[in-house]
């Protein structure tokens, strides 16, 4: 399309025109009466001189913006289109494309269960901070859920609501902050995971080698308490991740039993999110000899049946009938081993007229957390048991540091007791 322009070589805008008696005309839709409009003024720019001396009237660029303004106003003061918080999700969802399947599930499972038929059904523009705040209070309150459950959600609702305010539908985010505020509540705090004492950690691997019922979850004890790592980590172990000869033991990929996008639960690959969480950790000596002793055994796991999940096979940790082992299983066996000993350790005490001493109600996250303790409590460096732990940040090795030496210091305390005169 050619550029139009005026007597003067200056190019005119779109709807600007300039008429044969040399004056200039814009014509607009005018938005508040639903009727088209024009305006006219001798003058195109502020510079421009009118022929008429007593001709008041702006240049018309400068009128142009003025009615563009209006109209802007009038626009804000329009309804909003009726998009609830529901809406917006689906909308959020057909975005997160570099999300895992596996997290993308577990955002859909939490949503539907919590979020959809309560704040999920409220327009976006009539959600308010109090709001989400009310809900997550009602969620923590009546709903019985902790304060780590709720931010799993209000990393949902907050980047939802988000989306509404990149495409402009409301200017502020009601969501964000707010359970920065609530983490506040210090009775809200989640519980930090404590370590087994080294005497309870004795009674569970004592109790655990010498029961009938639970001795074939020993290897898998070991393996926890010597290598720190996560159940996942230790269920997707194969033999190619263990070697003999250097001694060590390769952590580079997990192995998940999950509800996946179809409805089914299905066993998966999955890989460390950073670099930090793929290592090699050094084997202790019972756990080389654990390892040794698996060797020896792997053909008593039904050899016929070798599962391939994503291209892995040979695992280590398998059941009699070959089948894969997977978190929930590891940490249901720890929990009925936990309670038969408190029971038979309950007993003893009162038949032999002393304390019991009591496992706590652990998983085997737990035993990860005490592998950990135990590196700190024999001096091992900070960086060390960061890399031996797969720690993304220091920080969380530094919290479990900070816990161990503010035990020692009151033990240390403890035992100087009485020998400094001091009145």
């Amino acid at each position: 399309m050619p550029i139009r322009k005026d007597n003067k070589g200056r190019a005119l805008l779109r709807n600007e025109y300039q008429l044969k008696n040399g004056s200039y005309n814009y014509r607009y839709f005018d938005e508040v009466t639903g009727k088209r409009k024009c305006i006219t003024s001798w003058r195109l720019l502020p510079e421009d001189v009118s022929p008429d001396p007593n001709d008041e009237r702006d240049c018309l660029r400068n009128l142009e913006l003025i009615i563009e303004n209006a109209q802007k106003r009038y626009r804000r003061k329009l309804p909003k289109p009726g998009y609830t918080l529901n809406d917006y999700w689906e909308k959020y969802l057909s975005l997160k494309c570099e999300v895992a399947e596996s997290t993308l599930v577990t955002y859909i499972y939490m949503y539907n269960k919590h979020i959809r038929t309560d704040l999920g059904k409220r327009l976006v523009t009539a959600i308010r901070e109090p709001d989400v705040k009310k809900f997550y209070i009602r969620k923590i309150g009546e709903g019985g859920l902790s304060i780590s459950y709720v931010e799993h959600m209000a990393n949902i609702i907050e980047p939802v609501l988000e989306l509404a305010v990149k495409e402009g539908l409301i200017d502020i985010n009601p969501a964000r902050g707010v359970i920065k505020e609530l983490r506040r509540r210090k009775d809200w705090n989640p519980k930090v995971r404590e370590a087994l004492t080294e005497k309870e950690q004795q009674a569970l691997v004592d109790f655990i080698a010498n029961s009938f019922l639970y001795k074939s979850f020993l290897p898998c004890l070991t393996v926890f308490l010597g290598t720190g790592m996560r159940s996942g980590e230790l269920a997707g172990l194969t033999w190619d991740d263990v070697d003999f000869d250097d001694n060590t033991i390769s952590v580079n990929h997990t192995l998940n039993y999950k509800i996946a996008l179809n409805g089914k639960c299905i066993y998966y690959i999955s890989y460390p999110k950073s670099r930090k969480g793929v290592r090699k950790i050094p084997m202790l000596k019972e756990v080389r000899e654990t390892f040794e002793e698996l060797y020896r055994r792997k053909e008593d796991f039904n050899k016929d049946y070798q599962p391939v999940i994503d291209g892995y096979t040979d695992f280590i940790f398998r059941d009699l009938k070959g089948k894969l082992m997977k978190s929930d299983r590891f940490n249901r066996t720890l929990r009925n081993a936990i309670n038969e000993y408190n029971l038979l350790e309950d007993a003893s005490a009162v038949l032999e007229g002393r304390e019991p001493l009591l496992l706590p109600k652990i998983t085997c996250h737990h035993l990860r957390h005490t592998f950990c303790t135990r590196l700190i409590e024999n001096g091992v460096s900070i960086q060390t048991v960061q890399h031996l732990m797969g720690h993304r940040f220091a920080g969380t090795t530094l919290k479990v540091y900070l816990s161990v030496s503010q035990n020692r210091n009151k033990n240390e305390m403890a035992g100087i007791e009485g020998k400094m005169k001091l009145k």
